[in-house]
């Protein structure tokens, strides 16, 4: 029998065999009777055409789109025929739900390991409420560390942390089980005794290149404790066990910071396999990671003044730790930045944008059931019905969080503001833009971007007033904003919004009346005195070197086949999970990038997929050299690989993929990408008439970085869910 047909078999008998406590007689009898008979209708109908979008995916997706699109083995598969075998598997899923206590909520991908919780409905929150909060700056500790400001991080655990949601009409949202005003579990960094319970303080740095620079020392401890100072054991979030990094047993408690951006010494860098738990007395966990709870990093801050973030790393669970609250900004100051008289104090503010999901009690949700085919049933559980597979090729979510409140407000003065922004989301890109209440254009030159992940810009790029224009902001991307307030009258209302598809660039629109709305402003200050700031700012750029050395790389998008015994009793069931591979290779493959020390090299990324990836290369910052199109041009230019013309045969196209995707076929570098960064958008391939990857038609950028350090350090796609699908691989920068 067909792997499809068997899985549902085993689901319905192992339905049967968990006992439920409502179970009557009538719906056993019937799933029972209907169990055999749906499984041999489904694996006619897969003998009779295969699906080509077979994905265990709860991505976002128009399923419209994907309907009818088979390889053909026999007869043909037709819109009909689909939806009367839809219909027959559907009613079998409601008659096996109606028997376990009538709980359809694990219909949703956010809702497995919920009980019976409800998602919260995001159009019924309050929007534009709620104080935007102004992330705090720790106090460095200048004396415990001779020449270096020193830090004590601890991971921390907050049961009473409130994302500002409120009802509709202004009023308290309510508990349902409790009756108490909703609050959410959530982690967070707390900096030298300082924390928010949500994310963490900014460490604010001085750049040694200056002499007025210091290193900064970090002691990270873990420290997550349930509310009665009980060492954690569960992580806040369901914990995927077939992902590399939680497949052996790994403890769910672990965590490895990463300071994002940072030109860090190897073993401070933050390897994802360093981890460490929450138990001091743990021994080290024989791949790098320290014995105890506890490390201590030195950052040498040897770089230019930029916007840098340190977030958690840790092998496997990167997206649920981020997810739960440990992301946070670090500042890198200079003297040459200090000389331009940029807004600042109160009027330089960090803003992390997030997408969130909630459930009606004010618990976090994030995707613990991917369905193993959204069309016709649930997915496999193990005898404690818990999901066996939980990881998911993209995670949206439904609301959008500026600083850990929820469609926040900030009322501005009439005046210049500097806003540092981060996407700090899972998979979510955002197209940024500013929308004046009655849609007219803005002023002229009144948004400004001056710098990007590598610091300032060569040359200032405006920002254009409509979502054609806006700023694209990938994941883990920083954009550094002068705003002009005085541009408008007092009073205007002013609306960031957002446009990008998800999953980007082909994917579904964002709901304009909820994830197309970032946040507001509100003109209603009084100017507190002349505005005397600059408007702009720039920073000449020294082009690196020509390349000691070219090197290509690819993107791919796989189906990976996993034997999973979910039942301890039974046998092992075969289905498919999304795989993303750089160069074809899992992460725990041996090195295959090795720079030489004091080297440049270009490296050609080519994405045979149909994502925009944001790639991420530890230890340097990098210039994106060009990027376009492989089609009648790179072969020849740059002499790729003759394997390039059959390159990801078996790609999977459904990443839920559209048939007619309509590319943007004019990637070029654009002005906000020149000078240095550390993360970079790397266009997506296209698709030839059959709906399939067109070998003939891929994405590419071209990088150039100087690998001035020794040592093993971390490239990934930094959509989260993708890195921890094994898009991640090593590379070891190795002496002459």
């Amino acid at each position: 029998m067909h792997f499809a047909a068997h899985r549902l078999q085993r689901f319905l008998q192992h339905r049967l065999a968990t006992p439920r406590k409502h179970l009557n007689n009538i719906p056993l009898l019937l799933i029972y009777f209907f169990g055999p008979i749906a499984a041999n209708l489904l694996a006619k109908s897969v003998r009779w055409g295969r699906r080509v979008s077979d994905n265990p995916s709860a991505r976002l997706y128009d399923p419209t789109k994907t309907v009818g699109r088979f390889n053909m083995a026999m007869g043909k598969w037709t819109h009909r025929v689909y939806l009367y075998y839809r219909s027959i598997l559907l009613a079998g899923c409601a008659l096996a739900m109606w028997g376990c206590n009538g709980d359809t909520t694990n219909i949703s991908a956010l809702s497995a390991s919920s009980g019976s919780k409800s998602p919260l409905n995001p159009l019924m929150l309050q929007q534009f409420a709620t104080p935007l909060p102004i992330i705090p700056a720790a106090t460095a500790d200048t004396t415990s560390v001779a020449g270096s400001d020193y830090y004590v991080v601890k991971a921390q655990q907050s049961a009473d942390y409130d994302f500002g949601l409120r009802n509709i009409d202004g009023g308290e949202l309510k508990n349902p089980y409790t009756g108490k005003p909703v609050r959410s579990t959530v982690w967070g960094y707390s900096v030298n005794g300082l924390s928010a319970g949500y994310l963490g303080p900014t460490i604010e740095a001085r750049s040694t290149l200056d002499t007025s620079g210091r290193k900064v020392v970090v002691k990270y401890i873990n420290d997550l404790r349930d509310a009665a100072g009980n060492l954690l054991t569960k992580h806040l979030l369901y914990v995927d066990p077939t992902l590399d990094g939680t497949n052996n047993g790994e403890p769910e408690i672990r965590i490895v910071p990463h300071l994002h951006g940072g030109h860090t010494q190897s073993g401070f860098d933050g390897n994802p396999l360093y981890w460490f738990t929450n138990n001091p007395n743990a021994p080290a966990n024989g791949m790098g990671g320290p014995a105890g709870n506890t490390v201590t990093y030195t950052y040498d801050n040897d770089q230019l003044g930029t916007t840098l973030w340190y977030h958690d790393h840790a092998m496997g669970i990167t997206r649920l730790n981020v997810y739960a609250g440990l992301a946070a900004f670090y500042i890198l100051r200079d003297n040459y930045e200090d000389s331009l008289n940029l807004p600042k104090g109160n009027y330089e503010i960090p803003l992390v944008i997030q997408d969130k999901s909630f459930y009606e009690d004010g618990s976090i949700a994030y995707p613990t059931t991917p369905l193993l085919d959204p069309y016709t049933h649930l997915p496999i559980v193990d005898a404690n019905g818990k999901p066996v597979l939980s990881s998911l090729p993209e995670f949206f979510g439904n609301t959008i969080a500026v600083n850990g409140k929820v469609w926040p407000k900030l009322e501005v003065e009439p005046r210049r503001y500097r806003f540092r922004l981060l996407n700090g989301s899972d998979s979510r890109f955002y197209n940024l833009w500013i929308e004046l209440p009655d849609g007219s254009p803005l002023p002229a030159g009144m948004i400004t971007q001056i710098g990007n992940e590598g610091g300032l810009l060569p040359t200032p790029a405006t920002v254009g007033d409509t979502e054609d224009h806006g700023i694209l902001l990938a994941l883990a991307e920083r954009a550094d904003l002068i705003i002009d307030f005085s541009k408008v009258p007092v009073g205007t209302k002013i609306t960031m919004r957002n446009n990008a598809n998800g999953p980007y660039p082909d994917g579904n629109p964002p709901d304009p009346k909820t994830t197309g709305k970032i946040m507001q402003f509100t003109v209603t200050k009084p100017l507190s005195g002349t505005d005397t700031s600059a408007a702009t700012a720039s920073r000449p750029h020294a082009p690196l070197a020509a390349a000691d050395n070219v090197r290509v790389v690819d993107l791919q998008e796989l189906r990976d086949i996993f034997g999973i015994n979910y039942d301890p009793a039974g046998e092992g069931t075969l289905f498919y999970r999304h795989l993303l591979l750089l160069n074809g290779n899992l992460f725990t493959d041996p090195i295959t990038e090795k720079p030489v020390l004091n080297t440049v090299e270009d490296w050609i990324i080519v994405n045979g997929t149909v994502d925009m990836h944001p790639m991420h290369l530890h230890l340097v910052s990098f210039e994106v050299v060009e990027k376009g199109t492989l089609t009648g041009y790179i072969p020849a230019a740059l002499g790729l690989p003759p394997r390039y013309a059959a390159l990801n045969k078996d790609t999977d196209p459904a990443g839920r993929t559209p048939l007619d995707p309509e590319f943007d076929r004019n990637y070029t570098v654009t002005g906000n990408e020149i000078g240095l960064k550390d993360t970079v958008k790397v266009p997506p391939g296209g698709l030839d008439p059959n709906g399939d990857p067109d070998p003939n038609n891929r994405g590419y950028v071209r990088i150039r970085a100087k690998f001035d350090r020794l040592g093993i350090y971390m490239w990934h796609c930094h959509i989260l869910s993708h890195e921890d699908n094994d898009m991640m691989r090593p590379f070891e920068v190795v002496a002459p």
